[in-house]
């Protein structure tokens, strides 16, 4: 638990940099299974995230 929380900030570059990774060469595939993958995986991550998809933050009232 200590190393997580002293490696937060790079678990969250690595993380964004794989989603970023993945969503490119997804984009380059012909086919549809890999979109729907990635966007379930986007789902998961957007469960864990601090901000909502127009930018408002969660828990803040905010929507």
């Amino acid at each position: 638990m200590e190393w997580l929380q002293t490696h937060t900030e790079t678990v969250l570059q690595l993380l964004g940099a794989v989603v970023a990774l993945a969503t490119i060469i997804v984009k380059l595939t012909p086919t549809a299974a890999d979109d729907t993958a990635l966007a379930n995986l986007i789902k998961v991550l957007s469960a864990f995230s601090l901000c909502n998809a127009d930018g408002s933050f969660i828990g803040r009232g905010e929507k």
